[in-house]
């Protein structure tokens, strides 16, 4: 239902950009990533049994969706992450005061929460597939000894005057045996690369920009730690859009952004390979395909219509971007790969 929904969103733009129908703020929106919350606890038994279930939930959006797992240290505060950093986890457990009803609690674009099995596969159709008027690029060097560059740009123009940003480090995934029973915490949070309370931001020019420095603590993971950005509304808590440095550019057309004309794909799911419908007229065009997290994993720059088989025998499961570029047209489509 979800690739339903995001087909006919993209057909219905395409269809307006051939009538030349006049939406040229609309043309070049970027995608909005859902942003998830989860406040959790790891001796929680309620939180062991629900939190697997929303992970598992979550394949199936990849690309679609960032995540962050706080530790309030509610109701055990004996959570080796909630002492790992009492105070910011403490805090933004705060700033969300009187909605956070217990473990596990998401909190869903910062204005609607749910149990983690509340967060259903029609729940996250509906936050997911839409675009939105702000992009938050985030560029971050590797290492140790990092700088994060955090880019915000009103793309439509006079949306927010100011807005909250927010800023926090993880690791992507860790292995521990919880007391609860789970093996694997995604998105840890470790600590805030901004001031855990946000900093507000002047938008009133359209684009704001903020540089931090931080160094990977000795006990994670350099490999697996990263930043996930967010704006929120200073009233409202609202959050507008985030982002990450493996989110793909949305001026790329690697991302499902309006400005590039649909593709058909099929069959899609696919297991062994997919199949891309050529536009009529084109003869040479440069097709590409990338992972979530904006890599490269196939290029093919011969054609021959109407349709072209890539192979994903060699692809792991998962939610991939595709785009063909010829003659000053961009095309762009996405395709799941299941094993």
């Amino acid at each position: 239902m979800n690739q339903l929904n995001r087909l006919f969103k993209t057909l219905g733009f395409g269809l307006i950009l051939l009538l030349n129908v006049s939406v040229a703020s609309a043309q070049e929106l970027p995608t909005r990533y859902a942003t998830l919350e989860l406040f959790t606890n790891t001796p929680c038994p309620i939180c062991g049994s629900q939190n697997p279930g929303l992970f598992n939930r979550l394949n199936n959006y990849g690309g679609q969706y960032h995540l962050i797992s706080f530790y309030p240290g509610k109701p055990y505060s004996s959570c080796i992450y909630y002492q790992a950093n009492v105070g910011e986890n403490t805090t933004h457990y705060q700033y969300y005061a009187g909605e956070i009803f217990g473990s596990p609690t998401v909190a869903l674009n910062g204005i609607d929460f749910k149990s983690s099995s509340g967060v259903t596969n029609a729940v996250l159709d509906n936050l997911t597939g839409g675009t939105s008027w702000l992009h938050v690029g985030v560029e971050e060097t590797t290492g140790t000894s990092r700088t994060v560059t955090i880019n915000l740009e009103d793309v439509a123009g006079g949306s927010l005057a100011t807005g909250r940003l927010f800023a926090v480090i993880v690791e992507k995934e860790i292995q521990y045996n919880a007391p609860n029973g789970e093996t694997i915490h995604h998105n840890v949070f470790r600590r805030f690369l901004s001031a855990a309370t946000g900093e507000e931001v002047d938008l009133s020019g359209g684009s704001a920009t903020r540089t931090y420095q931080y160094d990977v603590d000795g006990s994670w993971n350099a490999a697996e730690t990263y930043i996930i950005a967010w704006l929120a509304d200073p009233a409202t808590k609202e959050i507008y859009n985030s982002g990450t440095r493996f989110d793909p550019d949305f001026t790329s057309s690697v991302s499902p952004v309006l400005s590039a004309l649909p593709i058909p794909l099929f069959p899609n799911p696919a297991s062994t390979e997919v199949n891309l419908s050529i536009p009529g007229g084109v003869n040479t065009a440069l097709i590409q395909i990338y992972n979530q997290q904006g890599g490269l994993v196939r290029s093919v720059n011969t054609i021959e219509g109407p349709h072209v088989k890539v192979s994903t025998e060699d692809m792991s499961s998962g939610h991939y971007f595709i785009r063909l570029a010829t003659g000053g047209q961009m095309y762009s489509g996405s395709f799941e790969v299941v094993r």
